[in-house]
């Protein structure tokens, strides 16, 4: 795997469902392992203040803002933002975190980049 975090970059209308899946590699290609790993996608207002609470942030339970999905097998984490989520960033850009084991000593950030998001106007 290349170093991490990787870098990306992503964007959304405002009030819509994003959805993206990162498919997470060792450094032979192989599927990484990630059995027993727990896994949070944030969204922060900026990167000055890591203290400021996230605008969004899901994991693997459900909740109003989204969740996650792991396949251990396959090492695939999938990432599913609700529209109540994506509708509390507005138009702006944002930074973004994928990581793995968060708060705990081993902590990665996998993968990080600006979140874009934009209104678009109603059906």
């Amino acid at each position: 795997m290349p170093s991490l975090p990787l870098r990306w970059r992503t964007s959304t209308v405002a009030g819509a469902q994003w959805t993206a899946t990162f498919t997470l590699r060792d450094d032979t290609g192989s599927p990484m392992n990630v059995s027993g790993k727990t896994f949070e996608f944030t969204i922060r207002p900026t990167t000055a203040d890591a203290s400021v609470p996230a605008l969004v942030a899901v994991s693997a339970t459900p909740a109003s803002q989204g969740y996650l999905t792991v396949n251990t097998a396959t090492a695939v984490v999938q990432v599913v933002l609700t529209p109540a989520a994506t509708a509390l960033l507005g138009t702006g850009c944002r930074p973004f975190a994928l990581w793995m084991d968060p708060g705990l000593p081993d902590q990665t950030c996998l993968v990080e980049g600006p979140f874009y998001s934009r209104l678009a106007s109603s059906p």
